[in-house]
């Protein structure tokens, strides 16, 4: 086989770092309006309690997503996650029964008008500034973030469920979208 041949027939392994590579390419924007938030406040900040929470929520088949546990204050913390909007109910009712009564916790608080927006794409974790770019755009329009979730292609955020429309198009024209 000539040499000129054989060097465009195969793949290339180099040590050389490709300037094209892992670079973020935003692909999309995504949002779900079937979201709800539950707080339990003033829980005992001592190993076990995410168990002691989310184990009965998983025993009664109610699907967790995002999860934010603050830092301990006078040792009791905030414990906020999100479930679908249609088990909102029955994760309020198991929560501010049986968990809240069990640990302790100060109070409960729930919202189920609220919905996640998400900006998905490649290469998020080795690419500065995506977060900060879409902070920022959601800044600028005046919408308030409840919880941040990332990934190695996704970055959600859960607002206030009146503001999706206006995140989704701000969004996307923030990552340069609207010219695909």
């Amino acid at each position: 086989m000539p040499l000129e041949e054989e060097a465009s027939s195969g793949t290339l392994i180099s040590f050389e770092e490709e300037t094209h590579m892992e670079q973020a390419t935003i692909t999309g924007i995504a949002f779900s309006r079937d979201e709800a938030k539950i707080t339990v406040m003033g829980v005992p900040d001592r190993p076990g309690i995410a168990y002691q929470i989310l184990g009965p929520v998983a025993d009664a088949n109610i699907e967790v997503d995002m999860i934010i546990q603050n830092q301990s204050v006078d040792s009791r913390a905030d414990f906020t996650f999100t479930v679908p909007r249609g088990d909102y109910d029955k994760a309020m009712k198991l929560v501010d029964g049986e968990i809240k009564a069990k640990l302790g916790a100060g109070g409960i608080e729930g919202d189920a008008k609220v919905s996640k927006v998400s900006v998905v794409g490649v290469g998020m974790r080795s690419h500065v500034g995506i977060a900060s770019q879409m902070f920022r755009t959601l800044s600028e329009e005046g919408i308030n973030i409840l919880m941040i979730s990332t990934s190695e292609i996704k970055i959600s955020v859960l607002i206030d469920e009146k503001y999706t429309e206006l995140a989704v198009r701000a969004l996307h024209k923030g990552f340069g979208l609207e010219k695909g």
